[in-house]
C-alpha cells in the first residue's frame, strides 16, 4: 500500500507542477530559488548563512532548469519525507504507519508549500532521516546526518541540543562530537571566502536579540500565536488528532517516558521546537516574523504525533468491534476531503498556488519595460519576483542594485527604479515619495491592485 501512495503522491505532484505556476510566497520562496539559480555564478553564495549552504549546494542544479525545477526538488523530498516518516513509525512500534503517512500529505499547507522554493521540505527530510538512523540504533549515522541541519535551517541547532540529550540518555555521550561534523566540514569549506573559520557561527544572520518584524505587528496573543497558527498548518481534523496525541502522552507519561525514541526524538525535538519558536516571535528576537510555515520543517514529529491521537481514539472502542471500524474510516475519511473543503484551514488551489498579485503586477512591469526597451537597462528593486520576470542575476550589481539608501549612491542616467509598497519599504527603507517629488526621476507609471491590501508599484527612471 505504502508503494500505492507514494506513486499517487507524486502523479499529484507532477500533475500540480505543470498546472499551477505558483512560487509559495513572494520573498523567501524566490529569494531561496535565486540563491541556488546563480550560486555557480556567485560561487559565495554556496557559503552564505542566510540561503543555507546544504540547501543552496542541493537545490542548485534542479534551479538551472528555472522554478519548476525547485519545485521537483521539493517534491522530491517530500516523496522521500513520506516514505522515512512511515519506515520511522514503523520502528518505533506505533500501529497504522499508513495513517501516519495520510496525515503528513493531506495538511494543507506542508501540500501547498511543496511547490516552493522553501527550505522547510529539505528540512523536514533530512529530520525525519536522521531520526529514522537513530531508532534504527544507526547513531553513528544519525549524528552525522544530524550535523548538517543547521545548514538547512537554523533550527537545526534547537534539533541538535534535543539530540544531545537523548544520547545523554542513551548512554551515547561518546557520539556527540559527532554532532560537529557538519559545522566542521562548512567552516573549513567557506574558510576562504568569509576570511574567517568560524564563519559557520559569527555569521549567523538571526543571531541577535531583535526583529526586523517585530515593530509591524501588534503583541496581542503572541504568546499563543503558534497554538493557533498550527490550525492553518495541519487542518482542523489533524489539529484535532494533534493535541489528542499530546493529551494521550502525557495522561500516559510514565509509560511513555523511557521509550526514548518515541518522547524525546520525536514528542521532545517537536516540543522545543515549537516553545523556541513561540518566544522568539513573543519577545521579537532572533529576527522572529511569526510565520506559521516554519512549522512545516518538524511537519514529519507533528504527523506522528496526530497518529498517536488517532490510535488513542480507536482504544476506546473494542479491538475487533464494528464500531471501531467503522471510527477508524470515518476518520480517515475526514482526513481524506477536509483539504478540498471552503475552511479556512484547507487547501484553496486557485489562490495558494497560482502566482500573487503582487507577481503578476511583475510581470506587467516587465512587459512595459520590454515594449519601451528599457528592460536591458541597470534596475535598482527589491521585490525578489521581478528579478524572474525580468531576467535578471540578483548578485550582479551591473544589472541590478538593491534599492536602498546605499543602493540609490551608485544611480546614474538611464538607471529605473521599480518601488514597490512592500519589500522596498520593509527591506529597503524607502518610499515612492522619495522619487516622485525629485525632477531628476520621471515617472514611468503605477501599477496598483487590491490582494487582503493595496498593493503598489511605482516605475521611475533617473534622468
Amino acid at each position: 500500500m505504502l508503494g500505492v501512495l507514494l506513486s499517487a503522491q507524486a502523479i499529484v505532484y507532477a500533475i500540480v507542477i505543470g498546472r499551477y505556476h505558483g512560487t509559495g510566497d513572494s520573498g523567501d520562496s524566490v529569494m531561496h530559488y535565486l540563491y541556488a539559480k546563480y550560486a555557480f555564478q556567485h560561487r559565495e553564495l554556496f557559503f552564505n548563512h542566510w540561503a543555507k549552504p546544504l540547501f543552496v549546494l542541493l537545490a542548485s542544479p534542479f534551479a538551472q532548469f528555472g522554478f519548476n525545477g525547485i519545485k521537483v526538488f521539493n517534491a522530491c523530498l517530500m516523496l522521500l519525507c513520506t516514505f522515512f516518516t512511515y519506515k520511522t513509525i514503523e520502528k518505533i512500534g506505533i500501529q497504522n504507519a499508513l495513517i501516519g503517512v495520510i496525515i503528513l500529505i493531506f495538511s494543507p499547507l506542508t501540500f501547498v508549500l511543496t511547490f516552493s522554493g522553501l527550505t522547510e521540505p529539505l528540512f523536514a527530510t533530512m529530520l525525519i532521516i536522521s531520526i529514522y538512523q537513530f531508532v534504527s540504533n544507526r547513531i553513528l549515522i544519525g549524528c552525522i546526518m544530524a550535523s548538517f541541519l543547521p545548514f538547512v535551517r537554523s533550527e537545526g541547532l534547537i534539533i541538535l541540543c534535543v539530540i544531545v540529550v537523548f544520547l545523554f540518555l542513551r548512554r551515547e555521550a561518546k557520539r556527540i562530537p559527532w554532532l560537529l561534523v557538519g559545522s566542521i566540514i562548512y567552516s573549513a569549506a567557506g574558510a576562504a571566502v568569509h576570511q574567517n573559520l568560524l564563519w559557520v557561527f559569527t555569521e549567523i544572520p538571526y543571531a541577535q536579540l531583535s526583529s526586523t518584524y517585530n515593530s509591524l505587528y501588534t503583541n496581542e496573543g503572541r504568546l499563543f500565536h503558534f497554538i493557533t497558527q498550527m490550525n492553518y498548518v495541519v487542518g482542523v481534523p489533524i489539529y484535532v488528532l494533534f493535541w489528542t496525541g499530546i493529551l494521550s502522552f502525557v495522561t500516559q507519561f510514565k509509560k511513555s517516558l523511557f521509550n526514548y525514541n518515541l518522547s524525546i526524538l520525536v514528542f521532545g525535538a517537536f516540543a522545543a521546537f515549537f516553545v523556541a519558536h513561540t518566544l522568539f516571535w513573543f519577545f521579537g528576537i532572533f529576527n522572529s516574523m511569526g510565520l506559521k510555515r516554519v512549522l512545516i520543517g518538524v511537519a514529519p514529529l507533528s504527523a506522528i504525533m496526530a497518529l498517536v491521537g488517532f490510535n488513542r481514539i480507536l482504544e476506546l472502542f473494542g479491538e475487533a468491534s464494528l464500531t471501531r471500524k467503522f471510527v477508524k474510516s470515518a476518520i480517515v475519511c475526514i482526513l481524506l476531503l477536509f483539504p478540498f473543503t471552503s475552511n479556512p484551514a484547507a487547501m484553496h488551489p486557485e489562490k495558494n498556488l497560482h502566482l500573487a498579485t503582487d507577481q503578476k503586477l511583475s510581470q506587467e512591469i516587465a512587459y512595459l519595460l520590454r515594449e519601451q526597451g528599457k528592460n536591458e537597462r541597470r534596475l535598482f528593486f527589491q521585490h525578489p519576483y521581478l528579478s524572474i520576470c525580468l531576467d535578471v542575476d540578483w548578485f550582479d550589481s551591473s544589472k541590478r542594485m538593491n534599492l536602498t539608501e546605499g543602493g540609490l549612491e551608485e544611480i546614474r542616467s538611464g538607471d529605473i527604479v521599480i518601488w514597490d509598497n512592500w519589500f522596498a519599504v520593509v527591506e529597503g527603507g524607502s518610499n515612492a515619495e522619495s522619487f516622485s517629488k525629485q525632477t531628476s526621476f520621471k515617472h514611468l507609471g503605477t501599477f496598483t491592485a487590491y490582494d487582503n491590501r493595496e498593493i503598489t508599484f511605482s516605475v521611475f527612471e533617473y534622468q
